[in-house]
């Protein structure tokens, strides 16, 4: 079994689109808003842009953290975001925004494949656990985007 996952997550915004892509857009500031998850985050801020890099140190509810980096490969304003993985695991992953139903629909297509070699091995057995901890960390990032969004309104 290869130690590729491809996980496809979406989040319903209650926010014009220009805004949100301004927030997914800019993971150096995910700790302050996606703070469950990112606990740290280094480079340069501001839009996306490609080149642009961002280093993050994250968890889920599995005790461990997971350091990679995000380097933003492609930016198609206001509607895609795509960037490339490298750290404690390689890959990809794609922001794709759309105006749906007075707010913005949010669909992120995260492609990781392990790069620890024990992790990699052990792939097989803890698939369901992986797959389980990276579900808890997205229901936290619309948890906050949520709450995010309603003090952005208020």
């Amino acid at each position: 079994m290869k130690p590729e996952y491809r996980f496809l997550d979406e989040w319903q915004v209650p926010l014009p689109i220009d805004d949100v892509y301004d927030i997914v857009g800019e993971p150096k500031r995910y700790p302050e808003w996606w703070n469950a998850v990112f606990l740290a985050a280094e480079g340069e801020g501001g839009p996306p842009e490609p080149g642009k890099a961002t280093h993050v140190t994250a968890r889920g509810f599995l005790p461990y953290r997971l350091r990679f980096t995000l380097t933003c490969t492609g930016v198609e304003r206001p509607n895609r975001i795509e960037s490339v993985l490298s750290g404690d695991f390689e890959g990809s992953g794609t922001w794709l925004l759309a105006e749906r139903d007075g707010g913005t629909h949010v669909q992120l297509d995260w492609r990781p494949v392990v790069a620890k070699p024990l992790v990699r091995r052990l792939t097989p057995v803890l698939r369901p656990l992986f797959r389980a901890n990276h579900n808890w960390t997205m229901r936290r990032g619309d948890e906050a985007i949520q709450r995010l969004a309603a003090a952005r309104r208020a």
